[in-house]
């Protein structure tokens, strides 16, 4: 084992150990489009940069997310709307140092999104409970991207790229799934089987053994293989580790198809630490 996949394993190691597990209390939910379309977004007015609250009416009951209009160059920049990983808390630790945008030149406008259940560690605790809640959490953060991308489009943005890291490079790849309304995607450190990275790739230490002796349930609703299967791909352009042993290189390749895939020779953690290529990955297409 190469010395990332270590460091993937020590990691996930220590979080399976002391956080409760996911869907400890149910495994089934209705797949995301019935999740979709059932959200119901109340946004706020936007003034300026800043963090702004968004409250969602969901299957999964009142759920809130936010975003934070990160930089605001002009409406016809190009804009950047990025997802954050899950667990990450605070949201923008990995957001500050891919995009440094108060220390280099950033020629676009920046949206950072945060999911619900990203309050507080105690509040994703609760949130990853049941498989209901998880999906529900990925509808809302899809929804409210395609609110930026429209209230972008409504400025004039000449173009529009979405990306995220592991939770947000799924997510990513989800909104093109369902609305493709952005001109680009890249999905970071992430592909189209979720289940597996649930299922059979490390991480699924922190699942409860429940949840994992009936894959069929996940396998329903977080596989999306064969709907982007169904769509134009030529805006996608994903980057995957070779070492991530959260998600597996050749299992999430595979999930994309013939899509070409960027490689880089780093694990999960090391790869989401490195904030260089992923700013490199993302800004080409500026």
């Amino acid at each position: 084992m190469s010395i990332h996949g270590l460091i993937d394993n020590v990691a996930v190691g220590l979080g399976a150990k002391f956080m409760p597990k996911y869907f400890r209390e149910g495994f089934e939910s209705p797949p995301v489009a019935e999740h979709l379309e059932n959200v119901s977004l109340l946004f706020p007015n936007v003034a300026g940069e800043g963090d702004y609250e968004v409250f969602a009416e969901t299957l999964a009951g009142e759920l809130d997310a936010a975003f934070r209009l990160v930089q605001w160059i002009e409406g016809c920049a190009p804009t950047v709307i990025y997802h954050h990983g899950a667990s990450e808390i605070p949201f923008d630790y990995g957001f500050k140092r891919i995009f440094p945008c108060k220390k280099m030149d950033i020629p676009a406008n920046l949206f950072l999104v945060r999911a619900p259940f990203h309050r507080t560690m105690k509040d994703f605790q609760h949130g990853i409970r049941t498989l209901f809640n998880v999906v529900a959490m990925l509808a809302v953060s899809v929804r409210l991207i395609e609110y930026l991308v429209a209230f972008s489009r409504d400025r004039g943005s000449s173009k529009i790229i979405l990306s995220g890291t592991s939770l947000g490079g799924f997510v990513t790849n989800l909104h093109h799934i369902h609305f493709n309304s952005a001109d680009y995607y890249t999905p970071l450190l992430a592909g189209l089987s979720m289940d597996d990275a649930y299922l059979r790739s490390l991480y699924s230490r922190a699942v409860a053994q429940e949840a994992k002796e009936n894959p069929a349930a996940i396998e329903a609703v977080l596989n999306f293989e064969k709907d982007f299967a169904a769509k134009d791909q030529s805006n996608v352009f994903p980057l995957l580790a070779l070492h991530d042993r959260l998600i597996r290189y050749e299992r999430q390749k595979a999930s994309y198809g013939n899509l070409p895939v960027h490689a880089i020779d780093k694990g999960h953690t090391t790869g989401a630490l490195s904030y260089e290529k992923l700013r490199s990955h993302v800004l080409q297409h500026l």
